[in-house]
């Protein structure tokens, strides 16, 4: 007779499975997070994610144009696949290439889709999820400590550059020299994440201030939890709604191996969101009360009230807090 999975492998499996309705072939903001999700659903058992990934990744490169976009790809997901010999050096190489040739923003930092209005010159924080754990994989498949050195510099520079009195701010625009000011609370998850995996790829080797610069995040966010488990769209900003992504993010995160032994953070905090994230799980495994896409903007306004909608990103940062609550209970 089969060994009952665990509960949380269950919930792992019922996102996952909701995850495979996006069909990704031209890359988009977040879309990473749900390609990194789906590998880690399926390196702990909970389904066979990891052949539908690298397929989409094969069809992608074998038929999707070389494009702007391709600088939103998975791209650590993809090295670390072509490290494996699931995927051909060719996929790595597009995608660094097109990294490559962008503009810098500020520093090292590269201006994601420069070709698009809202995104021509500025850094945006998601950019900290995205860039340093690509780069960091590329150090270890190239042998490359340049490539690890920059990593790091993308990381704690636009940590730098966004930090704001709420925390740290979506969007810093070098022509205007200053950030919007705007601490919202999903862009904290994708920093903290993005500042957790360089760490993890790169085992820790000269990650010392990005690692402190996670704890900081993580410290703020547990500072700022609303009594439902969930955060406001926007810190310190009244007026803004609730966000359940944040949850996810922060979920994922407190419990990520890069964080173990970091910082301590209060264990209601993290109990509260993960009943937060079990409530925004409905019955088809559609992870509910995720905010719309919102562009950067120099108007707070902008950030309160967003109309909610399912995301392939909402998803997969759902995926990435059921897996970290499945590892734990796995262990």
């Amino acid at each position: 007779m089969p060994t009952p999975s665990p509960p949380a492998l269950d919930t792992l499996s019922r996102a996952a499975d909701r995850l495979l309705d996006w069909r990704f072939h031209c890359w988009y903001w977040g879309d990473a997070i749900a390609i990194d999700g789906l590998l880690e659903a399926d390196a702990l058992g909970a389904g066979p994610y990891r052949a539908a990934v690298v397929e989409t990744l094969q069809r992608w490169l074998d038929h999707c144009l070389v494009n702007f976009d391709d600088v939103l790809a998975p791209g650590a997901a993809i090295i670390q696949l072509v490290m494996d010999g699931d995927l051909p050096a060719a996929a790595a190489e597009r995608v660094l290439s097109r990294v490559e040739g962008l503009p810098l923003a500020y520093s090292n930092i590269p201006a994601l889709e420069p070709h698009r209005l809202a995104f021509r010159y500025g850094v945006c924080i998601d950019a900290v999820y995205h860039l340093p754990a690509m780069y960091a994989r590329a150090a270890r498949w190239r042998d490359d400590a340049d490539l690890a050195r920059k990593a790091v510099s993308i990381a704690v520079d636009s940590m730098s550059i966004l930090r704001c009195e709420a925390g740290w701010a979506q969007w810093f625009d070098p022509t205007r020299k200053a950030n919007n000011a705007v601490a919202w609370s999903r862009g904290l998850g994708w920093a903290v994440l993005g500042l957790l995996d360089l760490v993890h790829a790169a085992d820790g080797r000269g990650t010392a201030e990005a690692a402190d610069l996670a704890g900081q995040v993580l410290e703020r966010l547990a500072a700022t939890q609303q009594s439902d488990g969930n955060w406001a769209e926007v810190l310190d900003h009244p007026p803004a709604g609730s966000e359940t992504s944040t949850a996810s993010f922060y979920v994922a995160a407190a419990l990520h191996p890069a964080a173990q032994g970091l910082v301590a953070l209060p264990a209601d905090v993290l109990a509260r969101a993960t009943q937060a994230c079990e409530r925004a799980l409905a019955d088809d495994g559609t992870f509910t009360g995720v905010t719309t896409d919102v562009l950067p903007s120099w108007d707070i306004a902008t950030y309160e009230h967003c109309p909610t909608e399912p995301s392939p990103w909402a998803q997969g940062t759902a995926v990435r807090a059921f897996a970290a609550l499945a590892r734990l209970q796995l262990l």
